[in-house]
């Protein structure tokens, strides 16, 4: 019989370092366009969120896989931390969008 609990947790981590490896390709493949070097790419705020979610969501995935109390318990610190640094990137690009549209007005 399939476990299907096992699956999904499992697939989530899988799908999480399928997405870490596609947005680090593809500013690869933008930083090789635009002549700048990867890691000027991967500054910007759109590929760090996107990173951090892939880094929250595999967090996830291997604490829902975690068999002791202290793994499961780092797992979810690592996940929320991710999720501070999302927030934190979508709130200063909140504020830095705000300020712009108030010095165009």
């Amino acid at each position: 019989m399939i476990d299907w609990y096992n699956l999904l947790v499992n697939a989530l981590w899988i799908f999480a370092l399928a997405l870490a490896l596609f947005v680090l390709s593809f500013a690869r493949w933008e930083a090789a366009q635009q002549g700048e070097k990867v890691g000027a790419v991967l500054n910007r705020p759109t590929w760090q969120t996107w990173l951090n979610v892939a880094g929250m969501l595999f967090s996830i995935g291997l604490a829902a896989t975690a068999q002791k109390t202290w793994e499961w318990g780092v797992w979810l610190v690592m996940a929320a931390l991710f999720g501070v640094q999302i927030g934190l990137l979508l709130w200063s690009k909140r504020i830095s969008s705000s300020w712009e549209e108030r010095s165009e007005e």
